[in-house]
């Protein structure tokens, strides 16, 4: 065969060749990389820090309970749950971290004997009812992750008590790209639990979270609510998580929640003079992507306009960095109030995160 014949046989052959091998695939979009996260204290409806007033005696807690019972039904969840259905119809987030998910129930009349009977009439689940609310607008979430922190029961001079049990909560919308995997939970060693006249208000505060997937990429969420009286048992919740459900350092991790604490300003920034739960995520090597705005907090009394937010503690941490596409604060305009009131005594913060 010819030099000539022969380098067109082979370049015929290599043209099949070339034909005949795959495609190579495509890189993943960077759309699809992209998940919506959403952090949301949903407010129990009172302060009730006022019961551990040292020195009360029986009848002024029980007419200081009365008041703080009255004070949540006067900050209607039934009311204010339609607003923050409709942030969520608005934003439609893959993923939700929720705080202060009440249930309140009461026992029944002329019984006021503490956890001795337990109050089981439910007046409201502020999940269940969101729920209910998000359905009604056509958006389906289910609870993929729940834990009790808060359990606590009081007589009221009402004659009869009253029961809060507070939950930590992860949502997700059905037919998100979002895959969710294992959920966990787990307790804080070290909790801050005030005495009252009937005994120890015991606060079990901890944490949830899901492993999760977009597309092919891997992240964990978890979802906490740190204590909000003690900056040094706040640090101390916080450094077991980094030791425990956040210790991987190559696994992509998203930290939502109420931390009650932020960043410091100006001269104090960076110092150790006092313990910051939140500067302590962040030498963790957390980022915090979002620009600053205040999301705490409004008055107890949520028909009030006088109290403006003045700090930064509702928070969505990641690490390794993610791209965020778009960010929002939310629930803080005069327009998003309904019924008068504010949907929470917190801002929501949401974020459109593009992973790695």
């Amino acid at each position: 065969m010819s030099h000539r014949k022969l380098g067109a046989a082979l370049l015929a052959a290599c043209s099949l060749i070339i034909l005949a091998a795959p495609a190579a695939a495509p890189a993943q979009s960077s759309k699809s990389r992209e998940v919506k996260i959403m952090t949301r204290n949903l407010y129990l409806g009172a302060d009730l820090i006022p019961l551990a007033v040292p020195g009360m005696d029986q009848a002024t807690f029980e007419q200081a309970a009365a008041a703080r019972f009255q004070t949540v039904l006067k900050n209607d969840f039934q009311v204010r749950s339609r607003r923050i259905a409709e942030e969520i119809r608005r934003y439609k987030p893959d993923l939700i971290g929720l705080q202060e998910a009440a249930r309140w129930l009461r026992g029944p009349d002329g019984v006021k004997d503490g956890s001795v009977t337990p109050a089981n009439d439910v007046i409201y689940d502020s999940t269940e009812v969101l729920l209910k609310h998000l359905r009604a607008l056509g958006q389906r979430y289910r609870v993929v992750a729940s834990r009790p922190w808060f359990d606590f029961e009081a007589p009221t001079a009402l004659g009869f008590d009253v029961r809060l049990i507070q939950h930590d909560v992860i949502l997700v919308r059905q037919g998100s790209k979002v895959r969710v995997g294992r959920t966990f939970r787990g307790g804080f060693r070290d909790t801050f639990d005030p005495p009252t006249v009937i005994g120890v208000a015991r606060q079990r505060r901890g944490w949830v979270g899901t492993d999760a997937r977009i597309g092919n990429r891997r992240f964990r969420l978890v979802t906490t609510h740190l204590e909000a009286y003690s900056p040094e048992i706040g640090d101390k919740q916080v450094k077991q998580l980094l030791r425990g459900p956040l210790k991987s350092k190559r696994l992509q991790s998203i930290l939502v929640g109420d931390l009650n604490s932020g960043p410091r300003a100006g001269s104090d920034r960076g110092t150790q003079r006092t313990s910051n739960p939140y500067e302590t995520v962040i030498r963790a090597g957390f980022v915090n992507p979002l620009p600053r705005r205040n999301t705490c907090c409004f008055g107890e009394d949520l028909s009030s306009t006088s109290e403006k937010l003045s700090s930064w503690i509702d928070h969505i941490l990641v690490r390794p960095r993610a791209r965020v596409v778009r960010s929002s604060v939310f629930g803080n305009r005069t327009s998003d109030r309904i019924g008068g009131m504010w949907p929470s005594d917190h801002a929501g913060v949401v974020a459109t995160l593009r992973l790695r």
